[in-house]
């Protein structure tokens, strides 16, 4: 099971640093990886990520999305292997100069991860922003030609929906795949979501998924820590069927 703990990753959705501590307290030990993105990072910056060393000596998914120019995407690259990051998101949409050039940027093991389509996107949202009719038809193919391209740029790995996660391993077997939008269909409570291309922990495991995002399932539930390790009991049955295989 510890093992298994190392590939889930909580989102520390929040604005404030003392409630992102509570978290990381309340779930230490069960979660490896603790993913700080937009929120958080806005409202405390830095602090974040030193908070999570401390109290849990977890590792630190910094989830920014760069999407800039070439040069200010390496910048903030190089920030965020100063501060002691492990894992940095990039947006493939920022294209493939500035994508390659975070994969250049990356110091002291920080892994640079690509970001294909988000999950809350659906295909009249991508019409919607000019994506070709044929594309927006067929995401498994549009995240694919995205993953094809963060490959050739050098990356570590790709963040990926469950939907698309099974032809991008096929195609590129060593990208490390982190997959959001990850629902248990044993969960009772019925959440209020954005997400829109989902799959329970086993699913998105079987697929070929190497770590799971999971927010709402435990931050929303009576029991954090019970739905938690139901769901690491769920991600190592799986493995253990994906690898046996």
């Amino acid at each position: 099971m510890e093992k298994v703990a190392g590939r889930l990753i909580f989102p520390l959705d929040v604005a404030d640093l003392s409630e992102a501590r509570r978290w990381v307290r309340r779930l230490r030990g069960l979660v490896g990886v603790f993913k700080v993105g937009l929120e958080l990072f806005t409202a405390v910056g830095p602090a974040a990520v030193e908070m999570v060393r401390e109290e849990a000596g977890a590792e630190v998914f910094l989830d920014l999305k760069l999407n800039d120019i070439p040069a200010t995407v390496a910048g903030a690259v190089r920030s965020a292997s100063r501060i002691g990051a492990d894992m940095l998101t990039v947006h493939m949409l920022a294209g493939r100069w500035a994508v390659r050039e975070a994969a250049r940027a990356a110091e002291g093991g920080l892994k640079i991860l690509a970001v294909t389509l988000l999950t809350s996107l659906s295909r009249a949202d991508l019409m919607e922003v000019g994506y070709s009719p044929e594309l927006s038809r067929d995401l498994e193919e549009a995240a694919l030609r995205l993953a094809s391209l963060a490959y050739r740029c050098g990356v570590h790995g790709v963040v990926c929906s469950a939907k698309e996660v099974a032809r991008i391993k096929e195609a590129f077997p060593h990208l490390m795949t982190v997959v959001p939008g990850v629902r248990p269909d044993w969960l009772e409570e019925s959440l209020a979501d954005d997400q829109k291309r989902i799959a329970s922990p086993g699913e998105a495991i079987r697929a070929g998924a190497d770590y799971l995002v999971v927010g709402r399932p435990i931050r929303e539930s009576r029991d954090p820590r019970a739905v938690a390790e139901r769901i690491l009991a769920e991600m190592a049955e799986a493995f253990s069927e994906r690898f046996r295989t």
